[in-house]
């Protein structure tokens, strides 16, 4: 007896999956969904086609109404704002926000300043120098060594954290004797200390008519300047008189320099050609 492999016939009026119940013993609404379309009804084709219409009707030009148009000149378009003006008005809008929020703190430290006389906190403000860029390790003792080979050191104040007592990076440092302070301002600036070129500069909160601390609008520096190849990242003080020269430096800098930590205020010692005073 031959076996046959292939599919097996369903029998009429049954499901293929085998087994089931006849489809005609369904219910009438599970029936009609196994149930094909009703066929599509004979239409004749059609007898005559449409004839389309050649004649033109009553078309005329546009010059019987020329008249009728305006002969003045054109009213003025309405200029509309571009992202750019729309980027600058936002940020006008924004500044001028912000100078009329620091207008009372202004007045306050300004008045603050007039009753000081030149002195903070003690310190005789004239025989003082702000020491910036320091690397957080740097500690007040270990600033007194680097500074009071200058001079007698009256007063340091190393700037820490209220809250963490971690350093801010910056101090400063009165002397006994104007001189000193002056010596210290000419030899110290750009000097090395843990790794990181120093900046050096008189007190100007106090000492400076008109001056203006950075969180008020103020401040001096050519690291904010804008993008990176506008910042000038150069060691020691930045004279605003000589900004385009600084710049142009940058500039002619090689990528490689500029990206070098040590030529960003960071990295190791000096090399031996390095000649700032170093103690």
């Amino acid at each position: 007896m031959s076996r046959s492999f292939g599919r097996k016939n369903t029998p009429k009026g049954q499901m293929s999956s085998g087994g089931g119940p006849a489809i005609m013993m369904m219910q009438p609404a599970i029936r009609a969904t196994f149930m094909p379309n009703p066929p599509l009804k004979f239409l004749p084709p059609p007898s005559e086609t449409r004839k389309k219409s050649t004649k033109i009707q009553n078309l005329t030009g546009v010059a019987n109404f020329m008249s009728n148009f305006a002969t003045g000149p054109a009213p003025p378009r309405p200029e509309r704002e571009t992202r750019e003006t729309m980027i600058q008005r936002r940020a006008e809008a924004k500044k001028k926000q912000h100078d009329e929020k620091l207008e009372p703190q202004i007045t306050t430290y300004r008045e603050e300043v007039d009753k000081s006389q030149g002195e903070f906190e003690g310190m005789n403000c004239y025989n003082t120098i702000f020491v910036g860029r320091l690397a957080y390790e740097v500690t007040d003792r270990k600033l007194l060594r680097e500074f009071e080979s200058y001079g007698p050191v009256k007063d340091l104040k190393l700037i820490c954290d209220t809250i963490t007592g971690k350093s801010k990076g910056y101090a400063f440092i009165e002397y006994e004797n104007e001189e000193d302070m002056r010596r210290a301002y000419r030899a110290a600036d750009g000097m090395r200390i843990e790794g990181r070129e120093i900046v050096v500069d008189v007190e100007r909160g106090h000492t400076v008519p008109k001056w203006l601390p950075r969180k008020l609008g103020g401040g001096l520096g050519g690291t904010r300047l804008g993008g990176k190849m506008e910042n000038v990242r150069i060691p020691g003080r930045w004279d605003p008189k000589q900004q385009q020269q600084q710049a142009q430096m940058m500039q002619q800098a090689p990528m490689m320099m500029r990206d070098d930590p040590y030529y960003n205020n960071a990295g190791p010692p000096p090399p031996p050609h390095y000649h700032h005073h170093h103690h």
